[in-house]
């Protein structure tokens, strides 16, 4: 317990240090496109900074995990503690499991934030200066069972405007009913459409027979559960969504057949992908001399930093490749992710033989 404490205690002292840096840096960097745009208002202000700092935590917070590990472990190699440490006793994985635990620990915290309103950091910072920011989601066509709905626009308060409804017969080629309203809200987990004007098509395409049968509704429910941030989902290109409404969005892809690769790779890049730095620190650790003549702790330390921004970097890719399409999100995120599990777990297997 008290080497996990003396540890931990270095540790997570740099890892403090370097997030609020990274942080601060990169609040300060994105704020330039901002600046034209910012108002008087102090209230304002402290409300961008604090979205932009949390959107931040998604790059930040793995890098600050790495690169606190690889600065823990070169000063305690510096100080003769780690030498020291090796000398009563302890194993390198002794050494690591603080670091081990405590990136995990962060990581998992990291994880369950993205499972609520903090995933939606990023939506919050673009639409908070931005000139365009009630600008509402426009042309969007999505399948509900075996109806195909068109909205016009979709506004950021849950309401939408000329919306379409065709009904199709179980064939997928006949159209049975066609549904149109000038207005809607989604209330009550539906899309509620105010005056809906619905055109059933006759069954018998004859001379003589029964025409149309027009109905009027002064409010029609459809869409259950297509709230609009699982309609957002399917019409952005790179969508700010947490884990919550992505998996709701996949169970109703699948329930629809409908291709799910984009809303795949988002859970990867949000569930999977910030566990990389545990199995990122076994790596460094096995590489991690015992003695500081072993080696030039300044190049060792750059080196360090450089493989994990690359690693770091190579997931970031990836996963955004993903999510636009370009490739499987099996093949972009998980492949990799499980290669990289298994070469750390080689190494801590022979970590304390080194």
């Amino acid at each position: 317990m008290r080497l996990f404490l003396f540890i931990a205690h270095y540790y997570l002292r740099y890892f403090v240090v370097i997030f609020l840096a990274l942080g601060l840096f990169f609040v300060s960097i994105d704020s330039l496109q901002y600046i034209d745009n910012f108002a008087d208002s102090a209230n304002l202000l402290i409300l961008f900074f604090v979205y932009d700092f949390l959107y931040a935590m998604n790059f930040t917070l793995p890098i600050s995990l790495l690169l606190a590990m690889a600065i823990c472990y070169l000063f305690l190699i510096k100080t003769n503690q780690y030498t020291a440490l090796l000398a009563l006793g302890y194993s390198k994985r002794a050494l690591l499991r603080p670091v081990l635990w405590l990136s995990l620990l962060i990581s998992c915290i990291h994880i369950g934030l993205n499972a609520t309103p903090f995933a939606y950091a990023q939506e919050k910072v673009e639409k908070f200066f931005a000139k365009d920011s009630s600008a509402p989601t426009t042309d969007l066509f999505v399948k509900y069972n075996d109806d195909y709905v068109y909205f016009g626009s979709i506004n950021l308060v849950r309401q939408a405007s000329t919306i379409r409804v065709f009904g199709l017969d179980s064939s997928g080629q006949n159209l049975t009913r066609f549904t149109q309203a000038r207005n809607a809200a989604f209330e009550d987990e539906h899309w509620i459409l105010y005056n809906a004007f619905t055109q059933d098509m006759p069954n018998l395409w004859e001379l003589g027979s029964k025409g149309l049968d027009v109905k009027t509704f002064a409010k029609l429910p459809i869409l259950k559960d297509f709230n609009p941030k699982v309609l957002d989902s399917f019409s952005q290109a790179k969508p700010s969504i947490s884990i919550v409404d992505a998996l709701q969005s996949l169970q109703l892809l699948k329930e629809q057949k409908i291709g799910s690769e984009k809303i795949r790779a988002v859970l990867y890049a949000l569930i999977i992908v910030p566990l990389f730095v545990p199995f990122v620190a076994i790596i460094i650790t096995y590489y991690t001399p015992s003695l500081a003549r072993y080696g030039n702790l300044y190049l060792l330390g750059f080196l360090f930093i450089v493989f994990a921004l690359l690693v770091w970097g190579s997931f970031f890719s990836l996963s955004q490749f993903s999510i636009t399409g370009v490739i499987l999100p099996e093949i972009g995120v998980l492949v990799p992710f499980a290669l990289l599990v298994c070469v750390a777990c080689g190494y801590y297997v022979i970590l304390n033989k080194k």
